[in-house]
């Protein structure tokens, strides 16, 4: 067991450096390098783990709380990285087996009594040891996370409505949903004035996405995920109707959470169906099928250089894409080569999501920046 080990922290090396090369465009070695460390770090640690255990020793009640700790990260990762069919696959893990996958455990806070621990922990688990196991199983995961989202949120309750305002039932059923677990990255606006005269209640409630996108650029997120949901009480039912939309990837869903024992709680639940669609619909275009890949030459526009340049800054998104080789600079194409990790329709997918289309161009392939409409 010793020996397998140590060939696995040998193969984590290979594994760090298959991520930076994912990285390895324009930029010079030592900043890709430094980002391809914070994205892994940022992957594959789960945040914000709390524990609350009692026993007849603090000690063995800190004991208790780090194992319980670190099989809720375990799962967790697995929700973050994997899509619930490739989870299936998956074998039941000891807990020792759990621990040789973790690579450090970050005390945020703690508090501990005679008999009693509780704790806030980060914890981070080997990108190369998890990966391996996923391979193992043959279960395609992420190398990479996905954009931030502006979550914009129009909730409404008999005839009181709220988009910018505080309610209670919302704020109450936030704080119960995890957010920061996630393959995007969520964020919410500050609401102040100008924000406010920008984009209305009325607009949220329609999930009209017109100026919903440019209240992205101030929190440095690309897209936006609307959401609009109506708390109904008939008699003895209690039910919680939404809808939404994000403006990337044209995704568009409703649905209805019934019979839930409380508005909070319906709320809840609507936030975690909803993001569970939004992160696997992103999930499904970062998947890696790691025992795949080729090289790709493509021609590229280049009558206008900031449109080239454009292709350019978009490929450096998809995490699928290895360093790009520039082969010939002219007019009106200029051709493109580079690697490429998992299969054809996988980078397909990633580069729509970049913004980018491929197609054929008799016998070659063009790639070129989608057309704006259909961004």
């Amino acid at each position: 067991m010793k020996v397998f080990m140590r060939k696995l922290l040998v193969n984590n090396g290979l594994f760090a450096a298959l991520v930076a090369s994912f990285m390895a465009m324009t930029v010079p070695t030592c900043v890709f390098a430094q980002s391809a460390d914070n994205s892994l770090d940022i992957l594959f640690t789960i945040r914000d783990i709390r524990v609350d255990e009692t026993a007849t020793r603090a000690s063995e009640a800190r004991r208790t709380a780090l194992a319980k700790a670190e099989q809720e990260a375990y799962f967790k990762l697995l929700r973050k990285l994997t899509q619930p069919e490739g989870r299936a696959k998956l074998p039941t893990v000891s807990a020792r087996a759990i621990q040789t996958m973790i690579s450090g455990i970050e005390v945020v806070n703690e508090q501990s009594s005679s008999r009693r621990y509780l704790a806030t922990l980060n914890v981070r688990f080997e990108p190369g040891l998890v990966s391996q196991f996923l391979a193992e199983h043959d279960v395609p995961h992420v190398l990479g996370t996905g954009r931030g989202m502006l979550v914009l949120h129009a909730h409404a309750e008999g005839l009181h409505s709220v988009l910018w305002e505080h309610d209670a039932e919302v704020s109450a059923a936030r704080s119960q949903v995890d957010w920061l677990n996630r393959i995007r990255q969520y964020v919410f606006p500050f609401g102040d004035m100008a924000e406010r005269s920008r984009f209305t209640y009325e607009e949220a409630s329609s999930l009209d996405t017109r100026d919903a996108k440019p209240l992205t650029v101030r929190y440095q997120v690309n897209s936006a995920l609307i959401i609009s949901s109506r708390w109904v009480v008939d008699g003895d039912r209690k039910a919680l109707i939404y809808d939404y939309v994000s403006t990337d990837g044209d995704l568009l869903g409703h649905g209805a959470v019934e019979n839930s024992s409380s508005e909070v709680h319906a709320l809840v639940t609507m936030y975690d169906e909803v993001l569970d669609n939004i992160d696997s619909a992103w999930r499904a275009q970062l998947l890696v099928d790691t025992g795949e890949g080729g090289v790709l030459e493509v021609l590229v526009p280049s009558t206008e250089f900031p449109a080239y340049q454009k292709v350019l800054n978009q490929l450096a998104e998809v995490s699928l894409v290895g360093a790009v080789e520039r082969l010939e600079i002219g007019l009106p194409f200029s051709k493109l080569r580079f690697p490429y990790t998992g299969r054809l329709d996988q980078l397909t997918l990633a580069l729509r999501y970049a913004g980018l289309d491929i197609s054929d161009y008799g016998e070659q392939k063009l790639l070129a920046p989608r057309p704006v409409s259909q961004n």
